[in-house]
């Protein structure tokens, strides 16, 4: 599981907090990471809410598997591609862990 390119413009995001637990099983479309996402995923400044915006989404698991070692960097951002987990899903194929990410309010209700 690493940090998903949101946007063709996206480069960075930081873990704001993860809603599972390492060991935790997760079923499909099982809320699983908040990111906070840079500026850039909004590629053009007029569309931002302000000129530094930085989007939260959250990110659900489309896969069901165990969630392991997960790292959130102690909130550091980290580059598209920083891997920040695992999902184990029983297979012998790494990576193929496939997510959907939704635009996030801090006071939004998490189901």
């Amino acid at each position: 599981m690493t940090i998903p390119r949101l946007s063709p413009s996206h480069t960075r995001a930081r873990v704001v907090r993860f809603l599972c637990e390492s060991g935790a099983i997760v079923e499909e479309y099982q809320p699983v990471v908040i990111l906070e996402c840079s500026s850039d995923l909004v590629a053009d400044p007029a569309d931002r809410s302000s000129p530094d915006h930085k989007p939260m989404m959250l990110l659900e698991t489309m896969e069901e598997g165990t969630l392991e070692k997960l790292n959130d960097w102690k909130g550091q951002w980290m580059d598209v591609g920083t891997e920040i987990g695992v999902v184990d899903d029983g297979d012998d194929i790494d990576f193929d862990w496939s997510w959907q990410a939704y635009l996030h309010d801090e006071d939004d209700e998490i189901r």
